[in-house]
């Protein structure tokens, strides 16, 4: 039997982070985003009034809340030997699951070393609470001492990985990412990130901590300072999987603006054929307008949110850097100890922010691109309306010709005749005067309509 195959007190742990109230999202779906996120802890079980008494520990002033108050826990069932860790921070959720197996009641049974093909048993306990899972993301934690001071580190954290069996097609050299000591432990972190037309559900993330055995030091110290330790990793492994969840984000943003640049582009093709027709369609070009305002108005606020992934990409990477230094400060006096673990840092510095801000960069010409293709529209339609209303101006003025013209002609053949002995006559010098006045209008307004065309 070999001593790698054996650890003493071996835990799980997962973090998993849930968006509480994002920015635009009304009342409702924040009530939604609370109930998923309290049906992890509480299952289908939790109900109206508990849920109403849990959304008033919210409202507490404190830039990191403990949701269950001076309880902080929720303890699993017996005879588990685990609990729930429920938080809020900024906009998120997050919540810690634990579990070292079954309670014993000797403490020689509780420590006593255990097969690492525990771990397979003690991961799907979790998973089973866990649902729906994390809809920004999650990470492992897998810790134990060895058994004894031979005891091969590397060896034992490859078979921990194995029986885990969290990642597809698990390959321990592709997703070994980092390596460390820290705290006297040896730490691997393997991580299998998402494509870029994935989502963040095939995000992989587990950190694996062994410490030695060290002549049999005291597990119960151990657990003191791995302790501690939670509290900073329930806030590092948040910045992370924000960062990757606002990447993400981003792409599916990014294909929704290609999608919205292909019809972009048709619009702008489409403008010169109509723009040069012999007649202008004045409905067609008000319909292209409508549309192209309307798409205006969605690719600018697609524009607006892939925007907004890079800022959150860029606030939590440097919060990410900074949790680095602050845990090797509080947890071993060197700010340098634990950054080991800057390799996520580096990758996303490289790939997640330079590339949000070139997609947003060449995504925003669209933007511009319809913007003039707008403004031409508007051009020409005002252009056509300015004619037509010449047109009505030409008419208005032939017929104010023919009734001044009627009205002339009226004066003259009063002024020519005796007064009319018979209301019939009036009546006939009335509708003379009409007459005349409508032949004018129309004379005038050929002449008027010529004249205008000339001039154009």
């Amino acid at each position: 039997m070999s001593n790698e195959n054996w650890l003493i007190y071996p835990t799980v742990d997962l973090f998993v982070y849930d968006l509480a109230d994002g920015i635009g999202q009304n009342e409702e779906k924040i009530s939604q985003n609370r109930t998923q996120f309290w049906q992890k802890i509480y299952g289908d079980k939790i109900s109206v009034p508990q849920l109403e008494n849990l959304k008033q520990a919210e409202t507490v002033t404190a830039e990191y809340i403990e949701l269950l108050g001076d309880k902080k826990l929720a303890a699993f069932e017996s005879p588990l030997d685990g609990y729930a860790y429920p938080v809020k921070f900024g906009d998120t959720y997050a919540a810690q699951f634990d579990l070292s197996g079954k309670r014993e009641p000797d403490a020689d049974k509780r420590f006593a070393p255990k097969e690492i093909d525990c771990l397979e048993w003690l991961q799907q306990q979790v998973i089973s609470r866990v649902n729906p899972p994390g809809t920004i993301g999650q990470s492992w934690l897998v810790w134990g001492q060895l058994t004894a001071d031979d005891q091969d580190a590397l060896a034992t954290a490859q078979k921990c990985y194995s029986k885990l069996n969290l990642f597809p097609k698990a390959k321990w050299d592709r997703d070994l990412k980092a390596e460390g000591k820290f705290l006297g432990a040896d730490f691997y972190e393997l991580w299998l990130p998402p494509g870029d037309r994935g989502n963040i559900g095939q995000n992989y993330h587990v950190l694996i901590c062994l410490f030695p055995y060290n002549n049999g030091q005291a597990i119960a110290d151990i657990s003191e300072t791995v302790a501690k330790l939670y509290v900073h990793l329930m806030r590092l492994f948040a910045f992370r999987n924000k960062v990757i969840w606002a990447y993400t984000q981003s792409r599916q943003l990014k294909a929704d603006l290609k999608d919205a640049a292909r019809t972009i582009q048709q619009i702008v093709t489409q403008l010169p054929n109509q723009v040069n027709a012999p007649k202008v369609d004045l409905k067609e070009l008000q319909q292209s307008l409508v549309k192209s305002l309307t798409i205006f108005s969605v690719y600018a606020n697609y524009i607006s949110k892939l925007e907004e992934q890079e800022n959150i990409i860029k606030t939590n990477l440097k919060n990410y850097k900074r949790r680095l230094e602050t845990i090797g400060k509080d947890m071993g006096n060197d700010a340098e100890a634990f950054k080991f673990m800057a390799s996520f840092s580096d990758f996303a510095k490289e790939k997640y922010v330079w590339q949000a801000a070139a997609d947003n960069r060449s995504l925003s010409a669209g933007l511009r691109l319809l913007e003039n293709a707008i403004q031409t529209i508007e051009g020409i339609i005002e252009i056509e309306r300015a004619k037509g209303d010449r047109t009505l101006n030409v008419t208005l003025g032939a017929v104010g010709v023919g009734i001044a013209t009627s009205g002339v002609y009226a004066s003259v053949y009063a002024g020519q005749v005796a007064p009319p002995k018979n209301p019939m006559d009036v009546n006939t010098v009335f509708w003379s005067s009409i007459g005349w006045g409508f032949l004018f209008s129309a004379l005038s307004a050929m002449l008027l309509i010529i004249i205008g065309k000339n001039r154009r």
